[in-house]
């Protein structure tokens, strides 16, 4: 499975709506919404916060000390804008598990042994060879070999000779389930 950076394709009349959804659940817009929580806790983090305003004016000045309180820098993590970024975060991180789970699970499921060869000459992870042996004994073979290594393997007769599928590491796809997850998790903690 290869994650999608593009938003969720919704099936709606309204223009406006189908824009909104597939703007929300695209991951470049999520990538976006946490460069600004980043930038935005730095300064949270850089600037003492809560602080009575008089010591922003005898540290910074009273010029800065009146930006710093109208964008709301001296408590940043409290600021109006500030949590609507990070719920919009949840919104869009939590569109983009509910885009890519199904795709996960399929993937989980399939061998991808049930397609043309010109589609198999795409895969990066690919090899392809003569051997001397028996065709079928050749895919026993190659077959046992993977699946004593860890993979799961299926054998598929095919027209010009055998194809072996094997796969490992599916369950690691899970993982973009769990760190997203966490992600959503940490975001509605914060809110």
């Amino acid at each position: 499975m290869t994650a999608s950076t593009q938003g969720l394709k919704l099936r709606s009349s309204s223009h406006v709506l189908r824009s909104a959804v597939e703007l929300l659940s695209s991951m470049r817009f999520a990538i976006a919404l946490l460069t600004v929580i980043c930038i935005a806790s730095v300064i949270g983090t850089v600037l003492k916060q809560h602080e009575p305003a008089v010591n922003y004016v005898n540290q910074f000045g009273p010029f800065w000390a009146g930006v710093f309180q109208a964008l709301d820098l001296n408590a940043v993590y409290s600021a109006w804008w500030f949590l609507l970024i990070l719920a919009f975060l949840v919104i869009s991180t939590s569109l983009c598990i509910a885009r890519n789970t199904p795709k996960i699970f399929t993937d989980l499921r399939q061998y991808k042994e049930n397609i043309r060869e010109q589609a198999l000459q795409a895969f990066h992870h690919r090899a392809q060879g003569e051997l001397a042996d028996a065709p079928e004994g050749a895919a026993q073979r190659i077959g046992g070999a993977l699946a004593k290594a860890g993979w799961k393997v299926k054998l598929q007769r095919r027209e010009g000779g055998w194809m072996v599928a094997a796969r490992a590491g599916a369950a690691n796809k899970i993982g973009y389930i769990a760190a997203h997850s966490a992600i959503v998790l940490v975001c509605l903690g914060g809110l």
